[in-house]
């Protein structure tokens, strides 16, 4: 201690020099390693935002996405089953207006699911489209049947009702033999035409209907037809249902997937956070 003591104070002149320039030295390279530790925190900053920017638009889209498919799926199992019940009522009695109007909504109907089919086509996976396509085909066909089928089904409720209701007994008996006509497949068109004409009380529109042998099949095969088509839309309709569950996740009861933030995204987080600590 004393050695170093008689040299310092030997060169004292010296250190007087040295010890401010080392002092500005260690400053200096201090700063500036300082400075590349706090600009790089900047750029990790700068880079974990733009990560946390990409994730939220990610997000939204999924999010958006998800309501779409939501919307317009449920919007064309709504049309599609006022197309298969609408067309369901072509086989009962009712007035020429009703029909009209049943006429209009089942059309009304009809576009909107041709409408939101296409779009599902767009944004929906390939299960859901195919199953769109099968509840789109049975509605239609449904309605095509009705429309031919119904008034042959009207025809022969309006024979029945006299047959079996209570008029006179010779007006009754001429309805049970135009139905036994009826239900003789090997009957000619001029049979049919005679039996259902011998009906007092029948409507022409009726008489003409059933008269027709090429529309006027008998009612259980028509109705084994009805059932062929209600049954094909409520199964294809099932399997529609169940694709779009499988679609939106209904069985998860969640919202919809979020991308995972990525590891990449984090450790920059991490190390902005340190580096703006210090």
């Amino acid at each position: 201690m004393n050695a170093f003591r008689v040299f310092f104070e030997g060169h004292a002149a010296f250190f007087a020099v040295v010890v401010p320039i080392a002092a500005i030295a260690g400053s200096y390279f201090a700063g500036v390693r300082g400075a590349k530790i706090q600009a790089r925190g900047g750029q990790d900053q700068a880079s974990a935002a733009r990560d946390a920017a990409e994730i939220a638009a990610e997000a939204q889209r999924v999010a958006a996405l998800w309501t779409v498919r939501q919307v317009q799926v449920a919007e064309f199992i709504q049309s599609a089953r006022e197309v298969s019940m609408s067309a369901d009522g072509f086989y009962k009695n009712y007035s020429v207006e009703d029909q009209q109007s049943r006429r209009d909504r089942v059309s009304a109907a009809a576009k909107t699911m041709s409408l939101t089919e296409a779009e599902i086509q767009l944004i929906a996976p390939a299960a859901v489209v195919d199953a769109s396509f099968n509840v789109a085909r049975a509605a239609t066909n449904a309605y095509v049947c009705a429309l031919m089928d119904g008034p042959t089904v009207r025809a022969r409720s309006a024979l029945k009702r006299i047959a079996y209701g209570d008029g006179e007994h010779e007006v009754k008996r001429a309805a049970l033999a135009a139905i036994r006509v009826l239900d003789d497949e090997s009957s000619s068109h001029a049979d049919r035409q005679e039996a259902v004409s011998a009906v007092p009380g029948l409507a022409e529109e009726h008489v003409l209907r059933l008269g027709d042998r090429r529309r006027g099949a008998p009612v259980r095969r028509l109705e084994e037809r009805r059932r062929e088509h209600q049954e094909a839309f409520k199964d294809s309709m099932a399997a529609l249902v169940s694709a779009a569950r499988e679609m939106l996740k209904s069985e998860e009861d969640v919202a919809p997937t979020v991308p995972e933030q990525r590891r990449r995204w984090r450790l920059r987080n991490s190390v902005a956070s340190t580096a703006g600590s210090a």
